[in-house]
């Protein structure tokens, strides 16, 4: 396995990424038109992320392949200093439980701790109980606040000390 910053190239193959794994935890529980409507738009959204300074896109490659993928930069919802989020860590289903997801959550706090970030922040899907499970292993806690999301759900906003 190789983690790496993304590049250019790099933009359809990681909305692919993206959209295999939320396909899988949203099946059963979105519309699929809805599904598709935010692929499209993902596949738009990552061959244009290179432009964006703020933010930081790291790869998962096993034998070449984009596999997973991780995205960080500042907070949507915090003005405070020393703060970052984590916007997403996605691994294709057929690789989870390899250790792809945690070298891309360790890639994302090293990146934190380099540039004197303190807290992070991250928001999950209420549903997704394998990033729950996930994102609990290291570390991360409900800070109580939540927002809308799909299927009479919530997003539930997670907080982590980086040290």
């Amino acid at each position: 396995m190789n983690i790496r910053l993304a590049e250019p190239a790099d933009g359809l193959a990681v909305a692919e990424v993206h959209i295999a794994a939320r396909n899988t935890y949203y099946e059963g529980h979105v519309d699929v038109e809805a599904l598709d409507r935010r692929a499209a738009q993902l596949r738009t959204i990552y061959q244009d992320l290179h432009t964006r300074f703020d933010r930081k896109l790291w790869c998962a490659e096993v034998d070449g392949e984009v596999v997973g993928m991780a995205l960080i930069g500042p907070p949507r919802a915090w003005l405070l200093p020393n703060v970052g989020e984590l916007y997403q860590i996605h691994v294709r289903p057929e690789h989870w439980r390899r250790g792809i997801g945690t070298a891309l959550h360790d890639a994302c706090v090293e990146a934190w701790r380099t540039a004197g970030v303190t807290v992070g922040v991250l928001e999950v899907w209420s549903r997704n109980e394998r990033a729950l499970s996930f994102y609990e292993s290291h570390g991360w806690r409900s800070d109580g606040h939540a927002r809308r999301g799909p299927a009479d759900t919530a997003y539930v906003r997670l907080r982590r000390t980086i040290l």
